[in-house]
């Protein structure tokens, strides 16, 4: 007997494209059902799912921050485009030995460069361009290794079982 295809539906806050039987989106935390409470509190209903997580919590124990949906707990993270970061280097190696490592346990990284200007003087870290500050936290001129949000926990355990972060 055959199945019929899952209709999709798409995400009022974030637009991404969910499966209509998803009782919250992946993407970025938004319930689609009602009478999902809150980890902490159990009475309260819960305003989201922490995308890290994968836990429902009120709007006292996590919010949207730059349209995801993350706790106390994991509101740290650089997200973008469904990927967070969990490790960061100017050193080239040491971020293609962390993607192999987490790509080895099966995980889906990615190493995302936004280097300031493709001239380089002084080493591999230095650009003759810099941004002043930072950018959320992070340093600008840094090879970013990223891992879809359901798969940070995963890799925050394995790179700090190395000793890598």
């Amino acid at each position: 007997m055959s199945q019929l295809p899952e209709e999709n539906i798409t995400c009022n806050y974030c637009e991404n494209t969910v499966a209509e039987s998803d009782d919250y989106c992946q993407n970025c935390g938004s319930l689609f059902v009602e009478n999902f409470y809150c980890e902490k509190h159990p009475s309260t209903e819960a305003e989201g799912v922490c995308v890290i997580c994968r836990t429902p919590y009120c709007g006292q124990c996590a919010e949207y921050a730059n349209k995801v949906f993350l706790c106390a707990i994991h509101d740290g993270y650089e997200i973008y485009q469904g990927m967070a970061r969990v490790y960061g280097v100017s050193d080239d190696a040491m971020a293609q030995y962390a993607h192999g490592i987490l790509e080895q346990a099966g995980l889906h990284p990615f190493i995302y460069s936004r280097k300031a200007s493709p001239l380089s003087v002084g080493g591999p870290g230095y650009t003759l361009f810099r941004a002043s500050g930072e950018y959320d936290g992070h340093l600008i001129n840094e090879l970013k290794v990223m891992v879809p949000c359901s798969e940070v926990i995963e890799a925050d355990r394995i790179l700090n079982d190395l000793g890598i972060v």
